[in-house]
């Protein structure tokens, strides 16, 4: 490996912390983050800078540009366009999403993301602590809002993406013209990194979701600069908005003047094939479960189906060294590049880069980060030591909307924010997450790491993916436990057991033993839902 430590990351002796290079961002952070996306689309006026994959219709910067001022000039006509409201979109990527989000941006409204495929419970949820004063929509989802909003006891304006509905609002309905686009300035912000431009929810993975508020500042310094976007790029995610992924997709790609494909399909690998060779992407992101997907799939993909690529960044969940390598070994010449990083941070702070990487990584400090390992008394700890992840950033998100004691736990005085992740840095600078904290399972004193395991269960044959939890039990115990989905009905649970205690020392057996379930509880983005994987186990 190429030298790293003092290069890309410093590690200060004496206080434990690695640090990134001292980068500025590429864009200025103190402004409104509509302003920076206008003008930018200014500039690209005659380049598409957005693709539809369901339509094939393209659009310049110039027409986002129109499409985003009318947006905004027309809410305003109805009424809304003050920034002490919040407004909420649970919309798949269609062909209208971007300018309503810039709108509100330029606006200076926060939105809170929403995944269109939640049910009335989780959305109910949000809508709860978010209590927006008008939701975009789309028309499939409509019969699951309606009822959440009764959960959350609002009554917001609904105005429909997709299908046209008789009563309701659409979005073409903004978009008419208004005569007065060229007088349009979006709202001046006095302090842009402490007003809130975004309410992204939390993974949900351990708990209920709660809303992370991003401010103008952070999106433009962190979001926007997840990646290293360039003009020239063509990238895709399937992810929503509601994702992380799917906001830094649609920020990066629009402040660099790249071009976005998108798609409200689902995730299939054929999909994915066609969307790549067709529009020769540069650039994808996706979950660890689509590329799982994609590499054991023998028929659709073939070596070149990826020769377009320069950039596959994977994260949002365990990316394995056995995925990477199959990634690499399908793929030749490609590398499967590793990101790890958080809503409460929109950013990545670490990543790998070719010729950086060691198995089980997830890279090393990204500029503009700070990194430190403390143990359970919050004394940081050295090279080489598993303790929690703490990240420090010049900008830090605005807090759990509603929530202060959440706040309050995730950031310190100093400006920490706990992750609650298990980690440690090598000699080198290389960063390990051994896993979340709050899904340890401890078992006679030993903890175990779920993702340990289910790395060894999906090496056998016949298991097509695999989560492992630790089921309580009244002697203090966890007792592992998976839920396995099989690529073969002759594999059996005895065969899944008896491969797995070859491999696995006798702490971390499968105590609670194997479950076969059609798929794995996730949620949209790929990520394993543990909580609700307990559920299906205990019934």
């Amino acid at each position: 490996m190429r030298k790293l430590r003092d290069v890309h990351t410093f590690y200060d002796p004496a206080s434990h912390i690695w640090r990134g290079l001292p980068t500025p961002p590429l864009w200025n952070p103190d402004q409104n983050l509509g302003q920076a996306i206008l003008g930018m689309l200014d500039r690209t006026r005659s380049k598409v800078v957005q693709i539809s994959a369901d339509s094939g219709v393209e659009v310049t910067g110039a027409e986002m540009s129109l499409r985003t001022v009318r947006v905004a000039q027309n809410l305003i006509k109805l009424g809304y366009g003050n920034p002490e409201d919040i407004f909420a979109m649970a919309v798949r990527n269609g062909e209208h999403a971007a300018p309503v989000l810039f709108a509100c941006f330029a606006l200076g409204i926060p939105v809170n993301t929403l995944d269109p495929s939640f049910q009335r419970d989780d959305l109910g949820h949000i809508l709860a602590i978010v209590k927006p004063k008008l939701v975009f929509c789309d028309s499939e989802t409509l019969d699951e809002l309606i009822p959440a909003c009764h959960l959350a006891g609002i009554t917001p304006k609904v105005i429909l993406l997709g299908d046209k509905i008789a009563g309701y609002t659409h979005v073409e309905d903004l978009l008419t013209p208004t005569g007065i686009e060229d007088s349009f300035v979006p709202v001046h912000l006095d302090n842009p990194s402490s007003t809130p431009a975004v309410l992204i929810c939390s993974s949900g993975t351990t708990g209920r979701s709660k809303a992370v508020s991003l401010s103008h500042s952070i999106c433009i310094a962190h979001v926007a600069n997840f990646f290293d976007c360039r003009a020239s790029d063509i990238l895709f995610a399937y992810s929503s908005l509601y994702w992380l992924s799917g906001l830094f997709t649609l920020l990066a790609g629009t402040l660099a003047g790249a071009t976005r494909i998108i798609t409200r399909a689902p995730f299939t690998v054929q999909r994915t094939a066609d969307i790549v060779q067709r529009y020769q992407l540069s650039v994808i992101s996706f979950p660890p479960s689509q590329a799982w997907a994609i590499v054991n799939d023998p028929t659709t993909v073939t070596a070149d189906s990826f020769r377009s690529l320069r950039l596959a960044l994977c994260g949002g969940s365990v990316v394995s060294a056995s995925l990477k390598r199959a990634f690499e070994k399908r793929f030749p010449r490609k590398v499967l590049e590793i990101a790890y990083g958080f809503s409460e941070v929109g950013y990545a702070v670490t990543s790998t880069r070719e010729g950086f990487y060691r198995d089980g990584s997830v890279g090393f400090t990204r500029p503009g980060v700070e990194i430190k390992i403390v143990d359970e008394d919050s004394c940081a700890v050295g090279i080489g030591r598993d303790g929690e992840i703490l990240v420090r950033t010049k900008l830090v998100f605005l807090g759990y909307f509603g929530n202060p004691a959440a706040t309050e736990e995730m950031l310190d005085g100093e400006g920490w924010l706990h992750t609650g992740d298990i980690g440690r840095f090598d000699e080198d600078g290389l960063m390990y997450v051994v896993d979340r904290k709050k899904d340890i399972i401890k078992y006679g004193n030993y903890q175990i790491s779920p993702s340990d395991v289910e790395a060894v269960l999906q090496g056998i044959e016949g298991v097509a993916a695999a989560c492992v939890v630790g089921i309580p039990q009244e002697n203090g115990n966890d007792l592992a436990t998976a839920l396995v989905v099989r690529s073969s009905e002759t594999v059996g649970s005895e065969f899944i057991l008896q491969e797995a205690a070859k491999k696995l020392p006798d702490y971390k057996q499968l105590r609670g033993g194997v479950h076969f379930v059609e798929k794995i509880p996730m949620t949209p983005s790929g990520k394993i839902l543990r909580r609700l994987a307990k559920e299906v186990i205990m019934g």
